[in-house]
């Protein structure tokens, strides 16, 4: 494409924290849920990966991020990849589609099949409108397989109440906000950061509790390092008489529907032997502990792995598939079949 030149993001993020600001505000501010991410995040992203932008001269005009993670389908482990923020500055929409191809390529180099990444599941949105064309266009690059939400615990109703995109959850909020938000008065002792020499029992609980599902992340002490250095996210472990028993990650974001929300994002949750009562006040104590830090919502993808039962308990509304999920093929050979069972790493 003419005057763009797309390679490895050379700068601070700072441009590319406003580039993502101002394209995501002009296509979905008060239409859909987004989040904005701020440049210690992006760098955390783009040291456990690659971020690829497009340059028009000096100025960003796209990104888009690719982090590499093994899965294990069935009884195999296979190298692939997260791919995420795949933003165009409105100017020079044509951008998306040299990206794509040179993330493709990228992971072809990497040995990689298959990435994979989750889009709206919102047939308004720009991203869904992009992507079913994509499908339709180079049907061999993208395959979709499942459909997947979000566990829901309103922390703040009225915050929710103005923040709600679609009447149904603002009626919700203010309605039944009040019972909702309320949260068994559950702070462990047994519950402390967790720290560096955590990572290869945190590992072992993580790898043991997905070892069920059909497709699930296989983690590493690096890799899991990794995540707990992101600068948005705080590590906890359940500790009892030395023994860590369970392990707990959530990252905090700014949420924005009609207006801005504090959110914070459950994405990790392994426990061995604590008893269906003691995950209920572990996730309790998560949720009385985000409360007194401002935050307003919580959220937990509905994968494998979500405490199912400790999520009911501690009233969270049950997901509605709102996101789907995909895999971006390098032709090099087939994907998968999509599973019933899973646990992967999703925005």
């Amino acid at each position: 494409m003419a005057g763009i030149e797309i390679h490895e993001y050379d700068g601070d993020f700072e441009d590319l924290t406003e580039l993502t600001r101002r394209a995501w505000t002009t296509e979905y501010a008060g239409k859909a849920w987004f989040s904005l991410p701020e440049a210690p995040a992006l760098r955390h992203m783009a040291r456990n990966g690659t971020c690829l932008a497009a340059y028009h001269g000096a100025e960003v005009v796209g990104s888009m991020f690719s982090i590499p993670y093994s899965i294990r389908v069935g009884p195999s482990t296979l190298p692939t990849a997260f791919i995420t923020g795949l933003t165009v500055d409105p100017a020079h929409r044509r951008v998306a589609l040299p990206l794509i191809e040179r993330i493709r390529r990228l992971h072809t180099e990497q040995g990689i099949d298959f990435a994979i990444g989750g889009v709206a599941n919102d047939p308004t949105s720009g991203s869904y409108r992009f992507w079913t064309k994509y499908g339709q266009t180079f049907p061999g690059n993208l395959h979709y397989l499942f459909s997947t939400g979000h566990w829901v615990k309103i922390l703040e109703p009225r915050a929710v109440a103005r923040a709600g995109v679609k009447q149904w959850e603002r009626l919700t909020a203010r309605v039944l906000g009040r019972l909702l938000s309320f949260t068994p008065p559950s702070y462990d002792r047994h519950v402390r950061p967790g720290r560096g020499g955590d990572l290869e029992r945190c590992t072992e609980l993580l790898n043991q509790g997905s070892r069920h599902l059909e497709w699930a992340v296989v983690w590493s002490p690096a890799a899991l390092a990794g995540e707990f250095g992101n600068p948005a996210a705080e590590s906890l472990v359940f500790d009892q008489g030395g023994s860590v028993q369970a392990v707990v990650q959530y990252r905090r974001l700014v949420a924005y529907g009609r207006s801005p929300l504090n959110a914070a994002l459950i994405e990790l949750w392994a426990t061995e032997g604590l008893s269906a009562s003691q995950r209920v006040r572990l996730l309790g104590h998560v949720c009385n502990r985000l409360r007194e830090r401002e935050v307003h919502i919580v959220l937990v993808l509905g994968c494998g792995l979500a405490p199912t039962s400790a999520l009911a308990a501690n009233l969270f509304l049950p997901p509605v598939p709102q996101l789907n999920v995909f895999a971006l093929s390098t032709g090099r050979g087939p994907v998968p079949a999509p599973p019933k069972s899973w646990n992967l790493v999703l925005a």
